[in-house]
Protein backbone atom coordinates (compact mmCIF):
# COMPACT_ATOMS: atom_id res chain seq x y z
CA UNK A 1 0.00 0.00 0.00
CA UNK A 2 0.87 3.43 -0.79
CA UNK A 3 2.12 5.81 2.40
CA UNK A 4 0.81 8.71 0.66
CA UNK A 5 -1.33 10.06 -2.27
CA UNK A 6 -0.81 13.06 -4.74
CA UNK A 7 -2.80 14.68 -7.22
CA UNK A 8 -1.93 16.41 -10.48
CA UNK A 9 -3.38 16.94 -13.80
CA UNK A 10 -0.61 14.93 -15.24
CA UNK A 11 1.97 12.12 -14.89
CA UNK A 12 4.74 11.56 -17.07
CA UNK A 13 6.68 8.39 -16.90
CA UNK A 14 9.97 9.03 -18.16
CA UNK A 15 12.68 11.40 -18.01
CA UNK A 16 14.70 11.33 -21.32
CA UNK A 17 14.55 13.93 -24.07
CA UNK A 18 10.36 13.19 -24.84
CA UNK A 19 9.40 13.35 -21.60
CA UNK A 20 11.63 16.50 -20.45
CA UNK A 21 10.30 17.92 -23.54
CA UNK A 22 6.84 17.05 -23.04
CA UNK A 23 7.41 18.57 -18.94
CA UNK A 24 8.64 22.36 -20.90
CA UNK A 25 5.85 22.58 -23.48
CA UNK A 26 3.29 21.38 -20.55
CA UNK A 27 5.02 24.37 -18.27
CA UNK A 28 4.42 26.80 -20.99
CA UNK A 29 0.86 26.22 -20.94
CA UNK A 30 1.07 26.42 -17.04
CA UNK A 31 -0.10 22.77 -16.83
CA UNK A 32 0.93 21.07 -13.64
CA UNK A 33 2.65 17.79 -13.71
CA UNK A 34 4.64 15.19 -11.81
CA UNK A 35 7.44 13.50 -14.22
CA UNK A 36 8.91 10.23 -12.63
CA UNK A 37 12.31 8.34 -13.98
CA UNK A 38 13.32 5.37 -13.01
CA UNK A 39 17.38 6.01 -13.58
CA UNK A 40 18.87 8.29 -11.66
CA UNK A 41 20.47 10.57 -14.20
CA UNK A 42 21.49 10.62 -18.13
CA UNK A 43 21.84 7.45 -20.30
CA UNK A 44 25.99 6.60 -20.47
CA UNK A 45 25.26 5.40 -24.22
CA UNK A 46 25.13 8.23 -26.42
CA UNK A 47 22.11 8.63 -28.72
CA UNK A 48 20.53 10.82 -31.22
CA UNK A 49 22.88 13.89 -31.89
CA UNK A 50 21.40 15.86 -34.56
CA UNK A 51 18.35 18.11 -33.19
CA UNK A 52 16.42 19.40 -36.71
CA UNK A 53 15.78 22.84 -37.48
CA UNK A 54 11.40 22.01 -36.20
CA UNK A 55 12.61 20.54 -32.92
CA UNK A 56 14.39 23.96 -32.43
CA UNK A 57 11.49 25.85 -33.60
CA UNK A 58 9.83 23.66 -30.42
CA UNK A 59 12.22 24.75 -28.11
CA UNK A 60 12.85 28.42 -29.10
CA UNK A 61 8.67 28.60 -28.37
CA UNK A 62 9.61 26.74 -25.28
CA UNK A 63 12.50 28.94 -24.27
CA UNK A 64 15.46 26.49 -24.13
CA UNK A 65 16.57 27.20 -27.66
CA UNK A 66 19.61 29.83 -26.73
CA UNK A 67 20.17 27.15 -24.09
CA UNK A 68 20.45 24.04 -26.34
CA UNK A 69 22.43 26.19 -29.28
CA UNK A 70 25.16 26.51 -26.55
CA UNK A 71 25.34 23.64 -25.53
CA UNK A 72 25.66 22.42 -28.96
CA UNK A 73 28.76 25.01 -29.70
CA UNK A 74 30.54 23.52 -26.91
CA UNK A 75 30.31 20.36 -29.41
CA UNK A 76 31.42 21.82 -32.15
CA UNK A 77 34.27 23.33 -30.53
CA UNK A 78 35.11 20.60 -29.47
CA UNK A 79 35.28 19.38 -33.08
CA UNK A 80 32.74 16.89 -32.41
CA UNK A 81 31.02 16.66 -35.73
CA UNK A 82 32.58 16.96 -39.68
CA UNK A 83 31.66 14.98 -42.99
CA UNK A 84 30.94 11.53 -43.53
CA UNK A 85 34.12 8.94 -44.31
CA UNK A 86 34.46 5.35 -45.61
CA UNK A 87 37.45 2.85 -45.42
CA UNK A 88 38.20 -0.22 -44.51
CA UNK A 89 39.36 1.53 -40.91
CA UNK A 90 39.21 5.08 -39.73
CA UNK A 91 43.12 5.36 -40.32
CA UNK A 92 42.45 5.13 -44.23
CA UNK A 93 38.87 5.69 -44.51
CA UNK A 94 38.61 9.15 -47.49
CA UNK A 95 36.03 11.15 -47.48
CA UNK A 96 31.93 10.73 -48.79
CA UNK A 97 30.68 14.21 -47.96
CA UNK A 98 32.02 17.11 -46.08
CA UNK A 99 30.74 19.25 -43.48
CA UNK A 100 30.27 22.38 -45.69
CA UNK A 101 27.73 20.17 -47.75
CA UNK A 102 26.17 18.99 -45.05
CA UNK A 103 24.99 22.30 -43.36
CA UNK A 104 24.06 23.38 -46.74
CA UNK A 105 21.56 20.61 -47.11
CA UNK A 106 20.47 21.26 -43.74
CA UNK A 107 19.82 24.82 -44.59
CA UNK A 108 17.78 24.79 -47.47
CA UNK A 109 15.12 22.46 -45.82
CA UNK A 110 12.89 25.48 -45.52
CA UNK A 111 12.90 28.85 -44.32
CA UNK A 112 13.07 28.67 -40.51
CA UNK A 113 13.73 31.10 -37.75
CA UNK A 114 16.15 28.67 -36.11
CA UNK A 115 18.35 25.77 -37.36
CA UNK A 116 19.60 22.85 -37.53
CA UNK A 117 21.93 21.77 -33.87
CA UNK A 118 24.82 19.22 -34.02
CA UNK A 119 24.15 18.11 -29.91
CA UNK A 120 24.45 14.95 -28.51
CA UNK A 121 21.55 13.92 -26.30
CA UNK A 122 23.85 13.38 -23.29
CA UNK A 123 24.27 17.20 -23.41
CA UNK A 124 20.90 18.01 -24.18
CA UNK A 125 18.64 16.15 -21.63
CA UNK A 126 20.71 17.87 -18.64
CA UNK A 127 19.95 21.14 -19.99
CA UNK A 128 16.25 20.62 -20.88
CA UNK A 129 16.18 18.96 -17.07
CA UNK A 130 18.12 21.93 -15.33
CA UNK A 131 15.28 24.32 -16.84
CA UNK A 132 12.21 22.24 -15.90
CA UNK A 133 13.47 21.98 -12.18
CA UNK A 134 14.07 25.76 -12.30
CA UNK A 135 10.82 26.71 -13.64
CA UNK A 136 9.43 24.76 -10.28
CA UNK A 137 8.90 21.67 -12.37
CA UNK A 138 7.81 18.21 -10.70
CA UNK A 139 10.72 15.59 -11.33
CA UNK A 140 11.74 12.58 -9.61
CA UNK A 141 14.91 11.10 -11.01
CA UNK A 142 15.40 7.33 -9.12
CA UNK A 143 11.41 7.12 -9.19
CA UNK A 144 9.54 3.80 -10.88
CA UNK A 145 6.75 3.75 -11.99
CA UNK A 146 5.38 0.47 -10.72
CA UNK A 147 2.09 -0.11 -11.37
CA UNK A 148 -1.38 1.96 -12.60
CA UNK A 149 -4.97 1.34 -13.26
CA UNK A 150 -7.22 3.79 -15.47
CA UNK A 151 -10.67 4.68 -14.66
CA UNK A 152 -13.40 6.71 -16.59
CA UNK A 153 -11.87 9.70 -14.12
CA UNK A 154 -8.06 9.64 -13.23
CA UNK A 155 -5.02 6.98 -13.91
CA UNK A 156 -3.97 5.75 -10.32
CA UNK A 157 -0.20 4.83 -10.26
CA UNK A 158 1.60 3.56 -7.58
CA UNK A 159 5.92 4.89 -8.01
CA UNK A 160 8.68 3.61 -6.03
CA UNK A 161 10.92 5.83 -4.66
CA UNK A 162 14.89 5.54 -4.19
CA UNK A 163 14.89 4.19 -0.69
CA UNK A 164 11.80 1.68 -1.33
CA UNK A 165 8.75 3.72 -0.34
CA UNK A 166 6.33 3.27 -2.74
CA UNK A 167 3.63 6.25 -3.52
CA UNK A 168 0.48 6.88 -4.99
CA UNK A 169 -0.13 9.29 -7.66
CA UNK A 170 -3.55 10.17 -8.74
CA UNK A 171 -3.71 11.98 -12.74
CA UNK A 172 -6.01 12.97 -14.75
CA UNK A 173 -4.21 12.16 -17.69
CA UNK A 174 -0.48 9.60 -18.32
CA UNK A 175 1.89 9.81 -20.85
CA UNK A 176 4.58 7.09 -21.10
CA UNK A 177 7.46 8.43 -22.63
CA UNK A 178 9.35 5.32 -21.41
CA UNK A 179 10.71 4.32 -23.94
CA UNK A 180 11.15 1.66 -26.34
CA UNK A 181 10.48 -1.31 -23.80
CA UNK A 182 7.80 1.23 -22.56
CA UNK A 183 6.22 -0.30 -18.60
CA UNK A 184 3.46 1.72 -20.07
CA UNK A 185 2.59 0.19 -23.16
CA UNK A 186 2.81 -3.14 -21.94
CA UNK A 187 0.99 -2.46 -19.09
CA UNK A 188 -2.04 -1.00 -21.18
CA UNK A 189 -2.00 -3.94 -23.95
CA UNK A 190 -0.71 -2.16 -26.76
CA UNK A 191 0.72 -4.07 -29.44
CA UNK A 192 2.96 -3.12 -32.15
CA UNK A 193 3.28 -3.44 -35.64
CA UNK A 194 6.96 -4.55 -36.46
CA UNK A 195 9.37 -4.27 -39.45
CA UNK A 196 12.58 -6.29 -39.72
CA UNK A 197 15.49 -5.45 -39.09
CA UNK A 198 18.32 -5.03 -41.94
CA UNK A 199 20.92 -4.69 -39.29
CA UNK A 200 21.69 -5.43 -35.48
CA UNK A 201 24.48 -3.72 -33.86
CA UNK A 202 26.49 -3.49 -30.51
CA UNK A 203 26.49 0.21 -29.48
CA UNK A 204 30.50 0.40 -28.05
CA UNK A 205 30.79 3.68 -26.07
CA UNK A 206 34.68 3.84 -25.67
CA UNK A 207 37.71 6.57 -24.89
CA UNK A 208 40.60 6.24 -26.82
CA UNK A 209 43.41 8.54 -27.76
CA UNK A 210 42.42 9.57 -31.58
CA UNK A 211 42.72 13.17 -31.62
CA UNK A 212 45.81 12.89 -33.82
CA UNK A 213 44.95 10.25 -36.04
CA UNK A 214 41.94 12.36 -37.15
CA UNK A 215 43.49 15.55 -36.98
CA UNK A 216 42.46 17.38 -39.92
CA UNK A 217 39.90 14.38 -41.20
CA UNK A 218 37.30 15.16 -38.56
CA UNK A 219 34.40 13.29 -39.10
CA UNK A 220 30.43 12.94 -37.82
CA UNK A 221 30.12 9.40 -38.67
CA UNK A 222 32.54 6.65 -40.50
CA UNK A 223 31.67 3.18 -42.42
CA UNK A 224 34.42 0.58 -41.50
CA UNK A 225 34.61 -2.49 -43.49
CA UNK A 226 37.20 -5.20 -43.76
CA UNK A 227 37.99 -8.76 -42.99
CA UNK A 228 37.75 -9.03 -39.56
CA UNK A 229 34.85 -6.40 -38.87
CA UNK A 230 31.96 -4.40 -40.23
CA UNK A 231 30.09 -1.14 -38.19
CA UNK A 232 29.94 2.50 -38.13
CA UNK A 233 31.55 4.94 -35.78
CA UNK A 234 30.59 8.31 -34.70
CA UNK A 235 32.69 10.62 -33.07
CA UNK A 236 31.69 12.56 -30.22
CA UNK A 237 34.33 14.71 -29.80
CA UNK A 238 36.98 13.97 -32.13
CA UNK A 239 39.42 13.43 -29.64
CA UNK A 240 38.73 10.56 -27.25
CA UNK A 241 35.11 10.07 -26.89
CA UNK A 242 33.90 7.61 -29.54
CA UNK A 243 31.04 5.38 -30.43
CA UNK A 244 31.52 2.28 -32.28
CA UNK A 245 28.39 0.61 -33.78
CA UNK A 246 29.55 -3.20 -34.44
CA UNK A 247 27.43 -5.07 -36.67
CA UNK A 248 26.95 -8.57 -35.43
CA UNK A 249 24.34 -11.76 -37.30
CA UNK A 250 21.37 -11.76 -34.85
CA UNK A 251 21.58 -15.39 -35.23
CA UNK A 252 25.49 -16.09 -33.90
CA UNK A 253 24.24 -13.23 -31.72
CA UNK A 254 26.56 -10.78 -30.12
CA UNK A 255 30.32 -11.65 -29.43
CA UNK A 256 31.69 -11.77 -26.05
CA UNK A 257 32.74 -8.69 -23.97
CA UNK A 258 36.12 -9.79 -23.94
CA UNK A 259 36.59 -9.92 -27.88
CA UNK A 260 35.10 -6.00 -27.92
CA UNK A 261 38.84 -4.10 -27.85
CA UNK A 262 40.33 -6.20 -30.67
CA UNK A 263 37.23 -5.61 -33.02
CA UNK A 264 37.16 -1.99 -31.81
CA UNK A 265 41.22 -1.81 -32.87
CA UNK A 266 40.43 -4.05 -35.92
CA UNK A 267 38.05 -1.48 -37.15
CA UNK A 268 40.46 1.61 -36.12
CA UNK A 269 43.42 0.24 -37.78
CA UNK A 270 45.58 0.43 -34.74
CA UNK A 271 47.12 -2.76 -33.21
CA UNK A 272 48.61 -0.71 -30.21
CA UNK A 273 46.08 1.86 -29.00
CA UNK A 274 44.88 1.65 -25.79
CA UNK A 275 40.70 1.19 -26.01
CA UNK A 276 38.85 1.74 -22.84
CA UNK A 277 35.26 0.81 -23.39
CA UNK A 278 32.77 2.82 -20.90
CA UNK A 279 29.37 1.28 -21.82
CA UNK A 280 28.03 -1.01 -24.24
CA UNK A 281 24.38 -2.44 -25.50
CA UNK A 282 22.23 -3.89 -28.41
CA UNK A 283 20.49 -2.54 -30.95
CA UNK A 284 18.92 -2.81 -34.71
CA UNK A 285 17.75 -0.98 -37.36
CA UNK A 286 14.03 -2.54 -36.94
CA UNK A 287 10.79 -0.57 -37.01
CA UNK A 288 8.19 -0.59 -34.42
CA UNK A 289 5.35 1.31 -34.22
CA UNK A 290 2.40 1.08 -31.74
CA UNK A 291 -0.70 0.22 -33.20
CA UNK A 292 -2.54 3.01 -31.20
CA UNK A 293 -1.61 5.56 -29.25
CA UNK A 294 -4.46 6.11 -27.07
CA UNK A 295 -5.92 3.91 -23.98
CA UNK A 296 -8.53 5.77 -22.75
CA UNK A 297 -6.47 8.46 -20.33
CA UNK A 298 -2.96 7.14 -21.28
CA UNK A 299 -1.17 8.18 -24.18
CA UNK A 300 2.24 6.69 -25.64
CA UNK A 301 5.07 9.38 -26.82
CA UNK A 302 8.43 9.17 -28.23
CA UNK A 303 10.32 5.59 -28.47
CA UNK A 304 6.75 4.03 -25.97
CA UNK A 305 5.31 5.27 -29.48
CA UNK A 306 7.87 4.17 -32.14
CA UNK A 307 11.13 3.06 -32.65
CA UNK A 308 13.14 3.49 -35.80
CA UNK A 309 16.29 3.80 -36.62
CA UNK A 310 18.46 7.14 -36.37
CA UNK A 311 19.52 7.41 -39.67
CA UNK A 312 18.25 10.95 -40.33
CA UNK A 313 17.41 11.98 -36.44
CA UNK A 314 13.70 11.24 -37.67
CA UNK A 315 13.26 9.29 -34.10
CA UNK A 316 13.62 11.77 -31.54
CA UNK A 317 12.52 14.55 -33.61
CA UNK A 318 8.96 12.39 -33.82
CA UNK A 319 8.88 12.18 -30.71
CA UNK A 320 9.28 15.42 -29.54
CA UNK A 321 6.56 16.40 -31.91
CA UNK A 322 4.50 14.01 -30.57
CA UNK A 323 5.11 15.74 -27.23
CA UNK A 324 4.49 19.21 -28.56
CA UNK A 325 1.22 18.15 -30.22
CA UNK A 326 0.01 16.25 -26.94
CA UNK A 327 0.65 18.84 -24.58
CA UNK A 328 -1.28 21.67 -25.88
CA UNK A 329 -4.82 19.28 -26.47
CA UNK A 330 -4.02 18.33 -22.98
CA UNK A 331 -4.16 21.93 -21.67
CA UNK A 332 -7.60 22.82 -23.46
CA UNK A 333 -9.26 19.87 -22.18
CA UNK A 334 -7.86 20.60 -18.82
CA UNK A 335 -9.06 23.69 -19.07
CA UNK A 336 -12.58 22.91 -20.51
CA UNK A 337 -11.62 24.48 -23.49
CA UNK A 338 -12.53 21.47 -25.51
CA UNK A 339 -13.86 18.28 -25.67
CA UNK A 340 -12.48 14.72 -25.51
CA UNK A 341 -12.23 14.12 -29.16
CA UNK A 342 -9.63 16.63 -29.60
CA UNK A 343 -7.37 14.48 -27.59
CA UNK A 344 -8.60 11.62 -30.17
CA UNK A 345 -6.57 13.65 -33.01
CA UNK A 346 -3.54 13.01 -31.19
CA UNK A 347 -2.97 9.59 -32.54
CA UNK A 348 -4.92 10.21 -36.41
CA UNK A 349 -2.20 13.15 -36.34
CA UNK A 350 0.91 11.76 -34.81
CA UNK A 351 0.57 7.93 -35.81
CA UNK A 352 0.79 8.07 -39.29
CA UNK A 353 3.80 10.48 -39.22
CA UNK A 354 5.66 7.84 -37.46
CA UNK A 355 4.75 5.60 -39.71
CA UNK A 356 6.06 7.36 -43.21
CA UNK A 357 9.14 8.45 -40.98
CA UNK A 358 9.77 5.12 -39.81
CA UNK A 359 10.16 4.23 -43.81
CA UNK A 360 12.15 7.06 -44.39
CA UNK A 361 14.67 6.11 -41.57
CA UNK A 362 14.52 2.40 -42.92
CA UNK A 363 15.43 3.77 -46.73
CA UNK A 364 18.31 5.54 -44.90
CA UNK A 365 20.01 2.59 -43.70
CA UNK A 366 22.39 2.60 -47.27
CA UNK A 367 25.32 5.03 -46.35
CA UNK A 368 24.98 6.87 -49.31
CA UNK A 369 21.10 7.47 -49.51
CA UNK A 370 21.31 8.75 -45.79
CA UNK A 371 23.58 11.95 -46.79
CA UNK A 372 21.46 12.32 -50.07
CA UNK A 373 23.77 10.92 -52.76
CA UNK A 374 22.81 8.39 -55.22
CA UNK A 375 24.22 5.20 -56.22
CA UNK A 376 23.87 2.75 -59.17
CA UNK A 377 23.53 0.50 -55.88
CA UNK A 378 20.74 2.40 -54.22
CA UNK A 379 19.28 4.11 -56.82
CA UNK A 380 15.91 1.80 -56.57
CA UNK A 381 16.17 3.69 -52.79
CA UNK A 382 15.89 6.97 -54.35
CA UNK A 383 12.45 5.91 -55.82
CA UNK A 384 10.73 6.48 -52.30
CA UNK A 385 13.00 9.08 -50.31
CA UNK A 386 11.66 12.41 -49.52
CA UNK A 387 13.87 15.01 -48.49
CA UNK A 388 14.08 15.77 -44.72
CA UNK A 389 12.14 18.64 -45.27
CA UNK A 390 9.15 16.94 -46.52
CA UNK A 391 9.65 14.68 -43.54
CA UNK A 392 9.61 17.07 -40.84
CA UNK A 393 8.88 20.22 -41.88
CA UNK A 394 6.47 20.34 -44.67
CA UNK A 395 4.18 17.54 -43.80
CA UNK A 396 0.59 18.25 -44.10
CA UNK A 397 -2.17 16.58 -41.17
CA UNK A 398 -5.43 15.39 -42.45
CA UNK A 399 -8.76 15.30 -41.62
CA UNK A 400 -9.36 11.59 -42.54
CA UNK A 401 -6.48 10.16 -39.67
CA UNK A 402 -6.47 7.04 -42.05
CA UNK A 403 -5.24 8.49 -45.20
CA UNK A 404 -1.32 8.55 -45.42
CA UNK A 405 0.06 12.17 -44.12
CA UNK A 406 1.28 14.01 -47.46
CA UNK A 407 3.33 16.82 -47.95
CA UNK A 408 3.68 20.39 -50.03
CA UNK A 409 6.26 21.68 -52.11
CA UNK A 410 6.15 25.45 -50.13
CA UNK A 411 4.80 26.29 -46.99
CA UNK A 412 1.57 28.61 -48.04
CA UNK A 413 -0.24 28.57 -45.21
CA UNK A 414 -2.59 25.70 -46.29
CA UNK A 415 -4.76 24.02 -43.83
CA UNK A 416 -2.92 20.90 -41.62
CA UNK A 417 0.56 22.42 -42.15
CA UNK A 418 3.03 24.64 -40.02
CA UNK A 419 2.59 28.42 -41.63
CA UNK A 420 5.53 29.80 -42.98
CA UNK A 421 7.93 31.33 -41.13
CA UNK A 422 8.52 34.80 -42.18
CA UNK A 423 10.22 38.06 -40.31
CA UNK A 424 8.13 40.46 -39.03
CA UNK A 425 7.82 43.45 -36.93
CA UNK A 426 5.72 43.89 -33.75
CA UNK A 427 5.47 46.16 -30.78
CA UNK A 428 9.42 47.51 -31.82
CA UNK A 429 11.12 44.22 -32.45
CA UNK A 430 11.80 41.76 -35.23
CA UNK A 431 10.73 38.64 -34.83
CA UNK A 432 9.64 35.60 -36.17
CA UNK A 433 5.53 34.74 -37.38
CA UNK A 434 6.17 31.31 -35.49
CA UNK A 435 6.79 33.38 -32.28
CA UNK A 436 3.48 34.36 -32.45
CA UNK A 437 1.75 31.00 -31.40
CA UNK A 438 2.11 28.74 -28.60
CA UNK A 439 0.11 30.25 -26.11
CA UNK A 440 -3.75 29.52 -28.00
CA UNK A 441 -5.51 29.89 -31.29
CA UNK A 442 -4.40 32.60 -33.23
CA UNK A 443 -6.29 34.28 -36.55
CA UNK A 444 -4.07 36.44 -38.58
CA UNK A 445 -5.97 38.43 -40.71
CA UNK A 446 -4.63 40.54 -43.74
CA UNK A 447 -4.37 44.39 -43.74
CA UNK A 448 -8.20 44.81 -45.01
CA UNK A 449 -9.60 42.11 -43.26
CA UNK A 450 -13.16 43.36 -41.40
CA UNK A 451 -12.02 42.10 -38.01
CA UNK A 452 -11.31 44.11 -34.79
CA UNK A 453 -7.30 43.02 -32.98
CA UNK A 454 -7.75 40.59 -29.73
CA UNK A 455 -4.52 40.48 -28.02
CA UNK A 456 -5.84 37.75 -25.84
CA UNK A 457 -4.84 33.91 -26.16
CA UNK A 458 -7.11 31.07 -25.59
CA UNK A 459 -7.16 27.68 -26.45
CA UNK A 460 -10.83 27.88 -27.02
CA UNK A 461 -10.64 27.99 -30.99
CA UNK A 462 -13.78 29.93 -30.65
CA UNK A 463 -11.93 32.88 -29.04
CA UNK A 464 -8.59 33.41 -30.80
CA UNK A 465 -6.42 36.10 -30.58
CA UNK A 466 -6.81 38.06 -33.46
CA UNK A 467 -3.68 39.93 -35.31
CA UNK A 468 -4.16 42.10 -38.17
CA UNK A 469 -1.31 42.52 -40.68
CA UNK A 470 -0.16 46.10 -41.24
CA UNK A 471 -1.82 46.99 -37.75
CA UNK A 472 -0.91 44.79 -35.16
CA UNK A 473 2.14 43.72 -37.15
CA UNK A 474 4.63 44.53 -40.25
CA UNK A 475 6.30 42.34 -42.72
CA UNK A 476 9.86 43.21 -42.71
CA UNK A 477 10.19 41.82 -46.64
CA UNK A 478 7.49 42.25 -49.00
CA UNK A 479 8.80 39.06 -50.66
CA UNK A 480 7.59 37.25 -47.36
CA UNK A 481 4.26 39.40 -47.11
CA UNK A 482 1.03 38.39 -46.00
CA UNK A 483 0.00 37.15 -49.87
CA UNK A 484 3.30 35.28 -50.21
CA UNK A 485 2.90 33.68 -46.62
CA UNK A 486 -0.77 32.70 -47.36
CA UNK A 487 -1.65 32.71 -51.15
CA UNK A 488 -4.95 35.04 -49.63
CA UNK A 489 -6.37 37.92 -50.51
CA UNK A 490 -5.45 41.15 -48.80
CA UNK A 491 -8.97 40.74 -46.78
CA UNK A 492 -8.29 37.18 -46.38
CA UNK A 493 -7.66 35.54 -42.92
CA UNK A 494 -6.28 32.25 -41.52
CA UNK A 495 -6.72 30.36 -37.90
CA UNK A 496 -3.81 29.12 -36.28
CA UNK A 497 -3.76 26.42 -33.70
CA UNK A 498 -1.64 26.88 -30.82
CA UNK A 499 1.47 24.70 -32.42
CA UNK A 500 1.32 26.83 -35.26
CA UNK A 501 -0.48 24.52 -37.91
CA UNK A 502 -3.57 25.86 -39.91
CA UNK A 503 -6.88 24.95 -39.16
CA UNK A 504 -8.62 26.82 -40.60
CA UNK A 505 -8.47 29.47 -44.06
CA UNK A 506 -10.82 31.86 -45.50
CA UNK A 507 -11.07 30.67 -48.73
CA UNK A 508 -12.48 26.94 -47.54
CA UNK A 509 -15.88 26.65 -46.01
CA UNK A 510 -16.19 26.72 -42.37
CA UNK A 511 -14.49 23.91 -40.06
CA UNK A 512 -16.65 22.10 -38.07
Amino acid sequence: MPTSVTTTPVLIAGGGLVGLSAALFLQRLHVPFILVEKNTGVSPLPRARGIHLRTMELFRQAGVEDAVRDAAAGAWRQGAFGGARRGRTLVDAQPVIDIAAMQSKMAAIAPSPSCFTACPQTLIEPVLRRHVEARGGDVRFGHTLVSFTLTGDAAFAIVRGPDGAEIGIEAEWLIGADGGGSFVRRHLGIDTADTAAPQHFVNIFFHANLGRTVQGRTFSQCEVANATVRGLFLAMDNADKWSFHLEYDPVQGPLPDHALPGLVRAAIGLDDIGIDIQNHGTWNTGVRIATRYRSTRAFLCGDAAHVMPPWGGFNATTGIADAHNLAWKLAATLRGDADASLLDSYDSERRPLAVRNGRQALLRTDFDARFGIETDANRHVFADLLDTGDVLLRHRYRKDGDAPPDSVVQLRAQTGTRFPHAWIRRDGRQMSTLDLFGSGYVLLAGPDAPVASSGRASLNRANPAVLVAGRDFDFVEAATGWHASTALPDDGHVLVRPDGFVLHRSDEPPCE
